[in-house]
């Protein structure tokens, strides 16, 4: 009598392979493909987190003051990857985002750089106040007044 074992081992798949590498073969196959499919959706969100934790650290040392346009550039292209992600446009939405990451990065380094502090033109805070009271005083000042100031210049 035959064993029943020896002969199963020994039956072939149509690829001409044993069955159970045919079998291996196959699932490698579908985990491969399953593991491409899902790098978009997956690339894409990364990209997104990543751009969004820097736009927060910019916000979080005044890059908006700073450097306004990359601040605003990182902020479009955040706006218009998320878009793309809920359009499932997930290739799109990774190149927005890594777009927005590079803006983001930008203002931040440019925030780093700045040589001054605070606003860049109202300067320090209370600095506005100043100004605004400056800006109510020549309101104020009559026609002689603006000639004498014009005269010192």
């Amino acid at each position: 009598m035959k064993d029943d074992t020896s002969t199963h081992a020994l039956e072939r798949s149509p690829m001409g392979l044993p069955v159970t590498a045919a079998a291996v073969m196959l699932i490698s196959l579908l985990s491969a493909t399953a593991l491409l499919i899902g790098c978009g959706p997956v690339e894409s969100t990364v990209g997104i987190s990543d751009a969004e934790a820097a736009l927060t650290q910019a916000t979080t040392l005044n890059a908006e003051q700073h450097s306004p346009y990359e601040y605003t550039r990182a902020q479009h292209f955040l706006y218009k990857a998320k878009q793309e992600w809920g359009y499932s446009n997930f290739e799109t939405a990774r190149d927005y985002a890594l777009e927005a990451r590079r803006s983001a990065d930008a203002a931040l380094e440019n925030t780093r750089e700045a040589p001054w502090q605070g606003h860049p033109i109202y300067g320090f805070d209370g600095r506005s106040d100043e100004i605004d009271q400056l800006e109510d005083r020549l309101e104020d000042a009559s026609f002689d007044e603006m000639e004498e100031v014009d005269e010192l210049h």
